[in-house]
C-alpha cells in the first residue's frame, strides 16, 4: 500500500547598503541590459543590474527580503523597464538618485472584505465553504466557525464575491455593497434539494463513471504549470490544548496535470511557529512533511488513494449515492470502501464529479485504521523505548475549483488523531494533528523554484519558520481566519514572547 507521504517526530540590522567607492557613470534608464535565470531572486536581480549599469541600489535591510523571487522574466529590456516588471506590483518603489537606485517600503494598498458565513435556516455556521472573487484567482475558506477574510486590490471593488458550500445555494455579492460592513457581514446560504433536469440519467456504473473522470484529467486540468500562493496552517493539540502552531505563506508551482508523477514544487515564503513548552512533558510530538502532503493528496494528480488506476477495482467498491450541487454546479456522488478480501489497510469516503465535466470536483475520505494497530507503524516513524500509540482516526478532504473551464487544486485538510501511552503509566494521553492548505492566488506565470529553496517530504514545518513576535505579521496576505481558540493562542504566544524580549 502506498503510504500517505508524512510522519509524526537574515538580516542584519544596518539601515543602508553603500559602496565606499564612488561608482562609474552609470548608464541610461532607457539603455537595454540582459537579466538572466528562472527564478529570480531580488539578490540575483540587483547584482545583474549593478554590473551592466553603473547604478548602486541602496535600501533597508529592514524593508527587504533579498531573498525573494520577482515577478521577472530573462531576457532583454531597458533598465526602467525591468524595474517597473520587478517592483511595479510589489510593496516596493524604485527612484533614481544619481548613481544610485533607491528602493523604499510603501505601505500594501488593499481592500477587505470579512464576514461569517451560516445556513440560512438553522443559523449555524458553514466550516469550510468556498469564497472567491468572480474571476480574479483570490480566494479563501471559512474557519470552523463559519468567519473568513479576503484582501484584494482596490482595482478589485467594482468585481463580485462568490460564496458556495456544499448542497447549498451559492451566494454573488458586489464588493462595492459590502466593503464597509466590517467583521459584522452575515452572509446566509440556502440548502437547496438537488433537482435533476429532465434529459439527465444517473449512471448506473460507479466504476465506469470514475474511470471517465480519470480518463478525462488531461481535459479538465491544467497542462501547463501554475504558480500559486498558498496558506497552510498546522496543529498538535494534546487533549484540548495546543501545544504547537505553525502558520507559512508558501510559493507552490503547480506542475502540469497532463504529467501524472510530475512533482508539485513548494517554497516557504514567510512563516511562523511556536511551542508551549509547558504543556510537554515526556513527549514532543512533531509533524514531519506536512507541507508536502498536503499537496499530495491531490487525487487528480498524483496516483488514486494510494494505488495505480488499473488496480482501482481490485481495491475499492464504488457505489452511487444521491448527487449533490456544489458552486452552481449538480455533482455526482460516488462511496468507496476497500473490498472485504483485502487485508492491507486502504481508505473510504465519497468522491464528487462535476456532472457537466466529469471532473473530480472533491473528495473526503478518511484512512480505515480503526482497531488496526499496523496502523501505527504508517504514521509513527520514531518513538521512545516504552512508548505506545494507536491510531484513532485519519480524515482528508480536497476540493477543486473550476477557473476558465479548468479544475485546479483549492483546499485541503488533514486530521490525525492518536492515542499516547507510556507502559508504566496509568493515564494515557490523545494528541490530534490538524493540517490545512488554501490556495490565495493562481497565476499562469509558473517560476520553478530551486532545489535548495524546495521544503522536502522529510521536512518539519516548525523547524522552517520564526517565532511569533509579530502581532500583524499576516497583515500583506490572504490566511484562513484563526478560530477563537487559536486566537487566543496566538495572543498568549505574542505576550509571552514580548515579556521574554523585556527581562533580556
Amino acid at each position: 500500500m502506498k503510504k500517505i507521504f508524512f510522519s509524526i517526530i537574515l538580516c542584519s540590522l544596518s539601515t543602508f547598503l553603500l559602496s565606499a567607492a564612488e561608482p562609474d557613470m552609470p548608464v541610461p534608464q532607457d539603455a537595454i541590459i540582459t537579466i538572466s535565470g528562472t527564478r529570480i531572486t531580488l539578490e540575483s536581480f540587483i547584482s545583474q543590474v549593478e554590473k551592466q549599469t553603473g547604478y548602486l541600489f541602496v535600501y533597508s535591510k529592514q524593508d527587504v527580503n533579498v531573498n525573494s523571487v520577482l515577478p521577472v522574466r530573462e531576457g532583454k529590456k531597458t533598465v526602467a523597464a525591468f524595474l517597473d516588471e520587478a517592483f511595479g506590483n510589489s510593496n516596493l518603489k524604485y527612484v533614481f538618485e544619481n548613481q544610485y537606485i533607491v528602493l523604499t517600503y510603501k505601505a500594501p494598498e488593499y481592500s477587505t472584505v470579512s464576514g461569517t458565513v451560516i445556513d440560512g435556516q438553522t443559523r449555524k455556521p458553514l466550516v469550510f465553504a468556498t469564497v472567491y472573487i468572480v474571476n480574479r484567482g483570490i480566494s479563501n475558506v471559512t474557519n470552523g466557525e463559519g468567519f473568513f477574510a479576503l484582501k484584494f486590490p482596490p482595482s478589485y471593488a467594482k468585481d463580485s464575491l462568490r460564496i458556495s458550500f456544499l448542497g447549498y445555494h451559492p451566494q454573488t455579492i458586489a464588493l462595492k455593497d459590502i466593503m464597509n460592513k466590517g467583521d459584522k457581514l452575515v452572509i446566509p446560504l440556502s440548502f437547496v434539494p438537488t433537482t435533476l433536469p429532465a434529459i439527465f440519467v444517473t449512471p448506473q456504473n460507479a466504476s465506469e463513471l470514475i474511470a471517465r473522470a480519470l480518463e478525462k484529467i488531461p481535459d479538465n486540468y491544467p497542462l501547463e504549470p501554475m504558480q500559486m500562493t498558498g496558506f497552510y496552517r498546522e496543529m498538535i493539540r494534546k487533549g484540548n490544548n495546543y501545544v504547537t502552531l505553525t502558520e507559512a505563506v508558501l510559493d507552490i508551482n503547480k506542475s502540469s496535470y497532463g504529467r501524472m508523477y510530475g512533482l508539485d514544487q513548494v517554497g516557504v515564503f514567510k512563516g511562523r511557529g511556536s511551542v508551549d513548552w509547558a504543556r510537554i512533558d515526556t513527549v514532543f510530538v512533531k509533524f514531519r512533511g506536512g507541507i508536502n502532503s498536503a499537496l499530495q493528496i491531490d487525487v487528480a494528480k498524483y496516483p488514486f488513494l494510494g494505488t495505480n488506476v488499473p488496480e482501482i477495482n481490485q481495491i475499492y467498491d464504488f457505489t452511487m449515492e444521491e448527487p449533490v450541487q456544489i458552486d452552481g454546479k449538480i455533482s455526482h456522488v460516488v462511496a468507496f470502501n476497500q473490498k472485504d478480501n483485502i487485508d492491507d489497510i486502504w481508505f473510504r469516503g465519497k468522491i464528487y464529479i462535476d456532472m457537466k465535466t466529469e471532473a473530480i470536483s472533491r473528495i473526503e475520505f478518511n484512512m480505515n485504521v480503526e482497531d488496526r494497530a499496523d496502523a501505527t507503524n504508517i504514521f509513527i516513524s520514531r518513538r521512545p523505548v516504552g512508548f505506545r500509540a494507536d491510531v484513532l482516526y485519519a480524515a482528508y478532504m480536497v476540493q477543486y475549483k473550476q477557473i476558465g473551464g479548468k479544475w485546479t487544486f483549492d483546499y485541503s485538510r488533514t486530521e490525525i488523531k492518536f492515542d499516547s501511552k507510556w507502559d508504566r503509566k496509568l493515564f494515557k494521553n490523545t494528541y490530534t494533528i490538524t493540517s490545512e492548505l488554501a490556495v490565495t492566488e493562481r497565476s499562469d506565470n509558473a517560476i520553478k523554484i530551486p532545489s535548495e529553496q524546495r521544503v522536502r517530504s522529510a521536512d518539519i514545518t516548525l523547524d522552517k519558520v520564526t517565532d511569533f513576535q509579530d502581532e500583524g505579521f499576516w497583515d500583506d496576505y490572504n490566511v484562513i481566519e484563526p478560530e477563537s481558540g487559536i486566537e487566543q493562542v496566538i495572543a498568549r504566544i505574542t505576550r509571552q514572547l514580548k515579556r521574554r524580549a523585556a527581562e533580556q
